[in-house]
């Protein structure tokens, strides 16, 4: 089947460090943990793509070896209106927290990097985005990136037993 290459997004948030070829340790994975984390973003800020939309990992040939960035594609080259209008209004997060996420990895010097499981990265977005005791959302975005991460990975921590805390109250 035929996969028309729509929009290359990169392999993390542009402002952000990210795996290096050649230089991460284990950077197959890191690299390929980051691209799951990068896509779930995309998804908190913009609600998943519309059918035929899709994301893909493609791979990248360096001198180095592979290295794979996140693209959105298409097995038509015409796409239904609904799915030219997503992509047309896709707003790609520059930073982590940009898309209400905690960083998936950590690079500390020149040691390994820390990498969160991808249910505690989503997690702790839903943690960050989460409502206020009276519902309300600070800052008010955090409504859209909550609900279309729970719309689209609310389940898998469900059936992971990762749910998460709503807020506890405070005072005395």
């Amino acid at each position: 089947m035929t996969c028309h290459r729509l929009l290359e997004l990169g392999a993390a948030p542009a402002n952000e460090p990210c795996a290096q070829l050649g230089r991460t340790p284990d950077f197959e994975r890191v690299n390929r943990h980051e691209l799951r984390a990068f896509q779930a973003a995309v998804i908190a800020v913009n609600g998943a793509p519309p059918a035929p939309l899709e994301f893909a990992a493609i791979a990248n040939a360096h001198d180095f070896g592979a290295y794979w960035t996140l693209w959105i594609v298409s097995p038509v080259a015409v796409l239904p209106q609904g799915a030219r209008r997503w992509l047309d209004g896709l707003d790609v997060p520059s930073s982590w927290i940009s898309a209400g996420f905690p960083p998936p990895v950590t690079y500390a010097g020149s040691g390994l990097p820390c990498v969160r499981p991808f249910a505690d990265v989503i997690a702790g977005a839903l943690q960050i985005t989460r409502p206020r005791e009276d519902g309300s959302f600070f800052p008010p975005a955090n409504a859209v990136l909550h609900r279309n991460l729970e719309a689209n990975y609310g389940p898998m921590l469900a059936a992971r037993g990762t749910g998460v805390t709503p807020a506890m109250p405070t005072g005395g």
